[in-house]
């Protein structure tokens, strides 16, 4: 039986571009010989379709899709994923299903047994769980047909995997008596660079605790702020990987079922983590885009590391040509940001405007001038700037068509110290789940080992929001390095401040970074989506209310 993996990059709720493009894999296996292709979760809608699928005329197009994808199948069969109705009348109204096509027919419906509601995931909200375990017989051989969580006995606490928490329902328990001679698993298994390790391991102790080969087709994509990476294996039944298909690109390969256990095991190169997160954001800014409608971006350069590094990954995913620059100096900017500013467009060959808005900045003060009489400047004054600077950013954006990108790290996220309606302005937050810490080594690698593109006085100089005179950003925090690791306990790992005080002798800065970063929930309740690549970024995947006190 000759196998074929087709990992694609599905859009959300666009059936007949998903439905087509299964067509047109389907076609490619047929030229090839293939006797099965096999379809990542969810695929005829694309994952995770969310509250579309409490709508029934999209149940009722999912439905029209897999019709349509039916007719294709003479002389092949197929695995393809989609929601299907639930026909009983207790439990949720659909299912998670993979479906089993063979000759123009719907030979078995598969559900997903264990759904996630971990994290970034919410599944138990729309599906009803699988309490029917079969196996499907074609050509001869037996498969047992998973969906993602279905292949993972291991129970995720804490954003960790613990391994001796098994699920009662584990599908493969009772597949694994029907002796099948392959698995196959259909997944949408999201990015995270801390969990791909934890994935794949995953994959192969199972190939290795049932001696059966494992056949995994994942996801490619973004859809808003979560990255599926792809990286779909074939393993042997000795927990070998003999097939490993692109990371974050579409990709379609093929191997003979009976040459699985014979295969030698491949040599995969471990790869640098910057590399994937380099790769991760520039698929999420290209897909945000693309499947938005968006053809070009503007960004706001300040000639700091962040608004670099942002123009830097634009250009990776739009081109030169579609990227378009804003610089904003006012009184406080330094003569050295605005040439590094300038620099970086040049480097970037970005076209770019210059705009000061030393005239709109004393305008306000003007203004605000009889209300704030009596008071000292302060913090209202540099918010006020940055609130200008989101202004000129959003009207251009507006007049022209480009889509606005976030510039704002995980670090100043966290603690609160960006401007809501001025720097926290955007359409999509592009680096809101790195560190400053991380934002300095990924701007090194892209200089490295993609381009020398971001001048090295913006990765060396001492940031500063330049909002005032001679403005520092050690000047009310601590130093990166300390903050982001007490940020990295606190929000990755959870751990409480006593915890804490365990790993970094600091109490008092450990309570003050808490502090802020549980007084900053309102700001991030209004900021832009986050593309993820940790395991817990701001968002969907850490959900806090904002009013309490803990």
């Amino acid at each position: 039986m000759k196998i074929a993996l087709s990992q694609l990059n599905f859009h959300i709720g666009n059936l007949n571009y998903n439905s087509e493009k299964i067509i047109n894999a389907i076609n490619k296996a047929k030229t090839e010989n293939v006797d099965l292709i096999i379809f990542s979760e969810l695929s005829v809608c694309g994952y995770c379709p969310l509250d579309m699928l409490e709508h029934r005329n999209f149940i009722k197009d999912c439905n029209d899709a897999i019709n349509k994808i039916v007719i294709h199948t003479t002389g092949i069969a197929v695995i393809i994923g989609s929601p299907t109705i639930n026909p009983h009348q207790k439990g949720k109204k659909l299912y998670n299903s993979a479906i089993f096509i063979k000759n123009q027919a719907i030979i078995k419906t598969v559900n997903k047994t264990l759904l996630p509601t971990y994290d970034v995931f919410d599944e138990t909200r729309y599906f009803e769980p699988n309490d029917v375990f079969e196996i499907i017989e074609y050509k001869n051989k037996k498969i047992a047909l998973t969906i993602c969580a279905d292949l993972w006995d291991e129970q995720r606490t804490n954003g960790n995997f613990t391994k001796d928490i098994l699920f009662e329902n584990n599908p493969l328990k009772y597949l694994s008596k029907c002796k099948p001679d392959f698995i196959v698993n259909i997944a949408a298994t999201p990015y995270s660079f801390r969990h791909a390790k934890i994935h794949e391991d995953i994959l192969i102790n199972n190939a290795k605790k049932y001696s059966t080969p494992i056949i995994y087709v994942n996801q490619i994509g973004a859809n808003t702020d979560l990255i599926y990476d792809g990286g779909s294996l074939v393993i042997n039944n000795k927990g070998q990987k003999v097939i490993e298909a692109n990371y974050f690109e579409e990709d379609f390969t093929s191997i003979n079922l009976d040459d699985i256990n014979q295969l030698q095991e491949i040599q995969v190169i471990k790869q640098n983590k910057y590399a994937d997160i380099y790769k991760a954001l520039v698929l999420g800014v290209s897909d945000y885009c693309e499947k938005s409608g968006f053809k070009k971006a503007v960004i706001g350069l300040s000639g700091g590391i962040d608004s670099a590094l942002t123009l830097a990954i634009a250009v990776g995913a739009l081109g030169a040509e579609n990227v378009d620059a804003i610089l904003m100096p006012s009184i406080y900017s330094s003569e050295h940001s605005v040439i590094d500013a300038i620099d970086m467009a040049e480097r970037c060959k970005i076209k770019y405007h210059i705009i000061n808005i030393e005239e709109l900045r004393l305008s306000f003060d003007n203004s605000m001038s009889g209300v704030f009489e009596g008071t000292k400047q302060d913090v209202t004054e540099e918010n006020i700037q940055a609130r200008i600077r989101g202004s000129v950013l959003m009207a251009y954006s507006n007049k022209f068509g480009h889509i606005l990108l976030n510039p704002s790290n995980k670090s100043e996220i966290a603690i609160g110290y960006s401007t809501m309606y001025g720097d926290m302005n955007g359409a999509i937050s592009v680096l809101g789940d790195i560190y400053k810490t991380e934002v300095y080594e990924l701007a090194n690698y892209i200089n490295q080992n993609i381009k020398n593109i971001i001048p090295q006085n913006t990765i060396t100089k001492a940031p500063s929001a330049e909002l005032r005179p001679n403005q520092q950003d050690n000047d009310n925090l601590p130093d990166y390095e300390l903050l982001d690791r007490i940020l990295f306990e606190y929000i990755e790992n959870q751990l409480s401040a006593n915890e804490i005080e365990k790993l970094v002798n600091n109490r008092k800065t450990i309570n003050s970074v808490i502090k802020l970063v549980n007084n900053s929930e309102f700001k991030r309740f209004q900021s832009p989506p986050i593309i993820r690549i940790s395991s817990k970024a701001f968002g969907t995947g850490r959900k806090m209310p904002i009013v309490a006190k803990f």
